[in-house]
């Protein structure tokens, strides 16, 4: 029985109903720490719900709470996606579509996610790196229809690229923005290429625009599959 200091509903409009507050509570801890290193009670006392079986009552378990996450970075990375391919459509109508554009509404989309929610990207590099077979399914589930998305732009511009081959490299190019992102404080760590005793630096724009320059030359690049 829920709490009784605890509201079951609030207005839905306010983003802050009891299982809203769990959900981005959830992203932010398990993006941080990871999965395995938070409990329910932790998510609990930090979106400030008093009911110890709120996870359980709302999401049913732990897992549940992690498809809630994972449905929740879709619907926000969702709404950026959709911008960004926007563009990509126009340009498509136009007839001067390349790799370049689909790779560049990857890189912002994501990169905008990274600006609103960063624990969210943090969150969906640990599912691909620490959650095995759990994690992966969670986000082809979700986060599938981005992936059928680039690869079907993708196989139009590079005719000459087998469906395995395209399938492997969409599937880098997605894995190495991700988690490029997340540990891009790695980069800042490095000396300047100039004067050693700076650390190397690049405004946001440069570093998108490296993201895109990379990725979008492995996408084109020749493969023996």
């Amino acid at each position: 029985m829920l709490d009784q200091a605890e509201p079951a509903e609030r207005n839905s409009a306010d983003g802050d109903s009891v299982p809203d507050r769990l959900v981005t509570t959830a992203i932010a801890l398990y993006g941080q720490r990871g999965c395995h290193a938070v409990s329910a009670r932790q998510i609990q006392r930090e979106a400030g719900v008093l009911n110890e079986a709120a996870v359980r009552y709302y999401f049913g378990n732990k897992q549940g709470l992690l498809d809630a996450c994972v449905a929740r970075i879709a619907q926000w990375h969702g709404r950026l996606a959709d911008e960004a391919w926007a563009e990509v459509d126009a340009i498509e109508a136009e007839g001067r579509l390349k790799v370049s554009h689909v790779v560049t509404a990857l890189v912002l989309s994501l990169h905008g996610l990274l600006q609103r929610h960063e624990r969210a990207v943090w969150l969906l590099a640990r599912l691909i790196r620490e959650e095995g077979e759990v994690g992966q399914d969670l986000l082809l589930r979700h986060m599938g229809p981005l992936i059928w998305r680039m690869e079907a732009q993708l196989a139009a511009l590079l005719p000459h690229k087998s469906a395995r081959a395209l399938r492997l490299h969409v599937f880098l190019a997605i894995n190495s923005v991700v988690n490029g992102m997340v540990d891009q404080t790695l980069l800042w760590r490095l000396p300047d290429t100039a004067v050693s005793e700076r650390r190397y630096t690049l405004d946001e724009a440069t570093l998108a625009e490296g993201f895109i320059e990379y990725v979008s030359a492995g996408l084109q690049a020749p493969s023996a599959l």
